[in-house]
């Protein structure tokens, strides 16, 4: 007599997280925005382990900032949402390839310079001082569980 497997079926999950989308005023150099920024605010961002894909001609790396609120106990996360490297593997041979030597994480969002996530649940970004001359106002955006930007953020946390 055979054995009749039976598998759990999970849950999928149907999850929502809220990150903020940061563009600048002007063009400023990172290392600039980051100091301008600890300065303002009681708690220092520090660059930490960067964001890595993997492309078929292309890798890419972009750059993460992170900070931790010792007050509202909440973590934070910059990231720019453009290469900031890319290295190419090999060469392209394809006259209409869809993989050029720069990547971003929002593609319908090219003109954000960079990605704030919170470890809260709710996310609340009026907590971080940023400084008017350099920055628009950070706007919502919300990320469903299927898309890949959510699975890289969930990966690097």
């Amino acid at each position: 007599m055979k054995i009749k497997k039976q598998f759990l079926k999970l849950e999928e999950d149907h999850t929502e997280i809220t990150i903020g989308l940061i563009r600048l005023i002007k063009a400023i150099p990172e290392h600039e925005l980051f100091f301008i920024l600890n300065r303002t605010n009681d708690f220092n961002f520090k660059r930490i382990e960067d964001i890595a894909i993997k492309g078929e001609f292309f890798d890419y790396a972009f750059s993460r900032y992170q900070a931790y609120d010792r007050f509202s106990k909440n973590c934070y996360h910059f990231i720019s949402n453009k290469s900031i490297l890319s290295t190419e593997k090999k060469v392209q041979n394809q006259l209409f390839s869809d993989e050029s030597n720069i990547k971003f994480l929002l593609n319908l969002h090219q003109d954000v310079d960079y990605i704030l996530t919170n470890s809260d649940i709710f996310a609340d970004f009026s907590l971080i001082l940023l400084p008017e001359n350099f920055v628009f106002q950070i706007q919502e955006y919300s990320l469903s569980s299927e898309e890949e930007l959510y699975q890289l953020i969930q990966y690097y946390e």
